[in-house]
């Protein structure tokens, strides 16, 4: 429904589970992580597929930010994978709270237009978000949106446009960013059976199987509510993401 590809919702839940069973020890963030972006991988490219039957996507705007989401990914997926657990939560945290701040204050969106002028689609505000959000998200978990989409949004791109745009870039960074924590846990200890790296496979496939059901009915959805009532729950979901995220530093 928002393109985030389903990181900041998966990430929390799985990560309370994880803690809660016991499972993966210091290593629980980093599963979480890992086992997230191939969870978005799938679901982000079932979306993207419905996405652009119905027209959402803008491919040359994909082709834009792919190559600074790819790359950005890569090396998120590196550096996240020496990162100690706790950290990883910090940032995560961190940046939920930071994009809700953003959200709230952030000025008026005028009314969006079709979304073909591609002019406004450079420079540093352009660079930076398209390589941060595969950065972060290969830290984190979230989908491209939440760097992207505001920036979209701004230079006045739909909600549709955008979130069909947002989901390709999504299943691109899961794929890429996925691989890399797969690659980068091959020799971590202390992870629990049915692991591939960092991918939990038991939850990989319960999660993916939710999102590829959940899907259709959030594009339905988003089709039925306005622009600025799909800007606020998406402030909303985040806040819910957020008190996930302090209930799992508390325990």
């Amino acid at each position: 429904m928002f393109g985030v590809g389903g990181g900041f919702a998966v990430a929390p839940i799985l990560l309370t589970l994880l803690t809660l069973q016991q499972i993966g020890g210091e290593q629980a963030m980093h599963l979480t992580v890992g086992t997230t972006l191939a969870v978005i991988f799938v679901t982000a490219s079932y979306s993207a597929v419905l996405r652009w039957r119905s027209k959402d996507t803008n491919p040359r705007l994909v082709m834009k930010f792919f190559p600074l989401v790819v790359i950005g990914a890569i090396l998120g997926s590196t550096f996240g994978g020496a990162l100690p657990s706790v950290i990883l939560k910090a940032i995560f945290i961190f940046f939920i709270v930071l994009s809700i701040v953003r959200g709230l204050f952030s000025k008026r969106i005028v009314e969006p237009q079709s979304g073909s002028d591609l002019s406004g689609v450079r420079g540093f505000e352009y660079w930076l978000s398209g390589s941060l959000a595969g950065f972060l998200g290969a830290l984190m978990g979230p989908g491209p949106a939440v760097l992207v989409a505001p920036f979209l949004r701004k230079l006045r791109f739909s909600m549709a446009t955008t979130v069909g745009t947002c989901s390709t870039l999504a299943a691109c960074l899961g794929l890429f960013a996925g691989v890399g924590y797969i690659i980068g846990g091959l020799e971590a200890v202390g992870l629990p059976p049915f692991s591939l790296g960092f991918l939990y496979l038991p939850a990989f496939i319960g999660l993916a199987v939710g999102g590829l059901v959940g899907a259709p009915f959030g594009i339905a959805l988003s089709r039925r509510i306005s622009d600025h009532l799909q800007g606020r729950l998406y402030l909303v979901y985040l806040a819910a993401v957020l008190v996930v995220m302090l209930y799992n530093v508390s325990i």
